[in-house]
């Protein structure tokens, strides 16, 4: 896949596209980017998505602060698996925000050689987001250009409407197994590892304190989890992970993300960490001291292992 960043880019050829931020590229996503990949080579054409390297809202408002299932980079990532010819990236400026549908599609035609736009079922973009399909086909009609309407996506198993504020709302719930089921991968934060309160090394359970490096990104409900751990992009680790205020030992109220690594010795500070949540084994309760913390914790040890060797996730 082939990222373009400036306007005017060479594509040699007509493309197929979609537009939208793509924020998790859920199933729904990769069932929209489907069917523009069938349609391109039907039309012997290529195929794209137009997305935006920020989020509209933090241009329309200036106090809004996403909470993201992706960071640009993952997107990116998630956006190259899919056999996409091309991802056109733009940034979204206030010159854009005050575009209409119209002038939007214009602008499209002309800078990237668009020839067939994909609107997802409810999807609507320009100025005030004020026009409808049937104004996005005629406009395509004047402009010399078919606009397509996508499909509604709901999976077969669990009958949810797919969407990325569904999504973020399990994730905040705490609900993992069920936002992995929708995005078609786990639910993942990255950061460093950064010192602690070495607590959990005294009860036979040592943990890594991770600084999570985008503050943008949504952050799973307080508990105990099963994780996949990959540590430097490269060494992989099954595991669980606590979030919370750790109410049984000394805390400072804030919010830790703690993750205990099955089967690893040896130093972790410094080091980048990736967790995959895989399925939530708990809420965060305040246990009766170190000796009932460390029994509670081997019990979670033991249901994480069987989570995690039953899961068709490889690690």
């Amino acid at each position: 896949m082939q990222i373009i960043e400036q306007s005017h880019t060479i594509i040699r050829t007509e493309i197929v596209a979609g537009i939208g931020f793509f924020d998790g590229v859920h199933s729904g996503h990769r069932s929209l980017i489907s069917d523009i990949i069938s349609t391109s080579r039907s039309r012997n054409m290529s195929s794209a998505v137009i997305t935006f390297r920020n989020h509209p809202r933090e241009i329309l408002h200036s106090d809004y602060c996403p909470q993201l299932i992706n960071t640009f980079e993952e997107k990116i990532d998630n956006l190259s698996e899919t056999g996409l010819d091309y991802c056109i990236v733009l940034d979204f400026t206030p010159e854009i925000s005050q575009m209409s549908a119209f002038e939007f599609i214009k602008f499209l035609i002309e800078n990237y050689s668009l020839k067939c736009l994909f609107i997802g079922y409810d999807h609507r973009f320009g100025h005030n987001r004020s026009e409808g399909f049937d104004d996005y086909v005629k406009y395509g009609e004047t402009l010399g250009i078919d606009v397509l309407q996508a499909k509604m996506y709901i999976p077969e198993k669990n009958h949810i409407n797919v969407s990325s504020s569904v999504i973020r709302k399990l994730i905040n719930e705490g609900n993992v197994s069920e936002a992995t089921q929708l995005l078609s991968h786990p639910y993942a934060l990255q950061g460093y590892v950064i010192p602690g309160y070495q607590i959990g090394r005294k009860i036979g359970f040592p943990t890594a304190n991770i600084a999570i490096n985008n503050p943008q990104k949504v952050i799973p409900a307080n508990g105990v989890y099963a994780v996949k751990i990959i540590v430097n992009r490269e060494q992989h680790y099954n595991g669980m992970v606590n979030i919370g205020k750790r109410p049984t030992v000394h805390s400072d109220g804030e919010t830790c993300i703690e993750a205990h690594l099955f089967d690893y010795s040896g130093d972790l500070y410094g080091q980048y960490i990736e967790i995959q949540f895989i399925a939530r084994l708990r809420s965060e309760k305040k246990m009766n001291g170190l000796k009932e913390l460390t029994d509670q914790l081997q019990k979670d040890k033991e249901h994480a292992m069987n989570i995690l060797l039953n899961s068709s996730i490889p690690c």
